[in-house]
């Protein structure tokens, strides 16, 4: 089976822990097919961190062959166009990469602009295609003209792969056929990912060796509810620190606000941003923490709360995307809602005086190999394939 799988979230030069869990589940199934990636480099000419990546066209990362080909983009408006520019961008060149390398079908991962943009590549190529979706479902939701582009792509998608319940819900109300709807959640990293001697973690980051610690793992984005974090800690007693892991996709302008914020509110010395991390230094993060915070205001499978529970240390998250489904309740953490700091606070206070046993979180039942995730996905192409096999039933 030869598979072509699209993903413009993928970890690149200048991002290179975007996308891990893309590039995870794509490593692990080709173990078992013939599978190369495409992750288009949206292009503008006035942004110069796109004109670097623009100029590698192909690569190899560890282990798999990557292409990177540009399509047009405009930074913040005319995104229901986007679709339509990805599709334009990558035809030629998709056109010369299939003489010699033939796909059976074609994996788009997120639905904008993958999803879009590679349901109108395959329909001029004749070839099946497969939607994962992951989240990046939600915004285009609000917008007329992308809900319907999106509603399009799902309805003829051969398959639909969605990390969560309620992503299925969402293509099942958009008209994706019932049948051809599935759920697999996110795999992790359980070598990486594994309890680990908190006070020689703590030591390795720099990280004081008393007090309680809450570490949240994301981007300085307004979304992930880190001034809810911010004000539930306020509200906590003293010895107890945070630290936010994560990089500012805006520039620094996210970063300052957040610094300004926890300024007010006299919490200087007790929140710490060390800004984007290695992929490897992450599990010493998560297990110098005694819980792990994400409680952002949506999500599709949040592969951090997965990282988190393997690592044996507790999660309190906010009750959205694949979060009910993974994080047991309350065996191995507390769900809150978004956007509610009195709620967080009461459940980190409830988390932290309460005593855990990493041995036991490690095996919630959500924890699962890339390996098996990738074995039930090469079910669902088989399935695509070839109709009559019992593989995907």
């Amino acid at each position: 089976m030869k598979v072509l799988s699209f993903s413009y979230c993928f970890p690149n030069a200048v991002q290179p822990a975007w996308g891990m869990f893309v590039k995870q589940r794509l490593a692990a199934m080709s173990q078992i097919m013939d599978l190369q990636v495409v992750s288009p480099i949206p292009y503008f000419p006035l942004l110069a961190p796109l004109r670097r990546l623009a100029a590698v066209r192909s690569e190899r990362l560890d282990g798999l062959t990557v292409h990177r080909p540009r399509f047009f983009y405009i930074p913040g408006v005319l995104k229901s166009w986007d679709g339509r520019w990805y599709a334009r961008g990558l035809n030629g060149w998709l056109r010369n990469l299939i003489r010699y390398f033939q796909p059976d079908l074609l994996d788009a991962h997120f639905i904008w602009p993958d999803g879009v943009g590679v349901s109108r590549l395959a329909r001029s190529l004749g070839l099946p295609y497969v939607i994962t979706q992951r989240g990046k479902i939600y915004p285009c939701l609000e917008v007329v003209s992308q809900r319907r582009q999106c509603a399009e792509a799902l309805q003829n998608a051969a398959a639909v792969i969605n990390v969560s319940g309620e992503l299925a819900d969402i293509a099942r109300r958009l008209g994706a056929p019932a049948e051809r709807i599935h759920v697999i959640p996110n795999g992790v990293d359980t070598v990486r990912f594994r309890p680990r001697d908190k006070k020689t973690c703590r030591l390795q980051l720099g990280l004081p060796e008393d007090g309680r610690l809450i570490v949240t793992v994301a981007h300085l984005g307004p979304r992930k509810g880190h001034w809810e974090t911010v004000r539930a800690l306020s509200r906590l007693s003293g010895d107890v620190r945070l630290v936010i892991v994560g990089g500012d996709m805006q520039g620094g302008k996210n970063e300052r606000a957040l610094r300004n914020y926890i300024d007010g509110l006299h919490l200087t010395d007790r929140v710490f941003l060390p800004g984007a991390q290695p992929y490897d230094k992450i599990p010493l993060y998560f297990n110098a923490a005694d819980v792990s915070v994400l409680v952002s205001y949506r999500e599709g499978c949040p592969n951090v709360v997965l990282e988190s529970l393997a690592s044996g240390t507790p999660v309190v998250a906010s009750r959205v995307g694949a979060v009910p489904d993974i994080l047991p309740v309350p065996e191995n953490g507390r769900i809150v809602p978004p956007c509610d700091a009195e709620a967080l606070t009461e459940a980190l206070q409830e988390v932290l005086e309460a005593q855990w046993l990493p041995e036991k979180i490690v095996h919630c039942p959500a924890i699962q190999s890339w390996d098996r995730v990738a074995r039930e996905v090469e079910k669902i192409f088989v399935r695509v394939l070839n109709p009559s096999s019992s593989a995907g039933k």
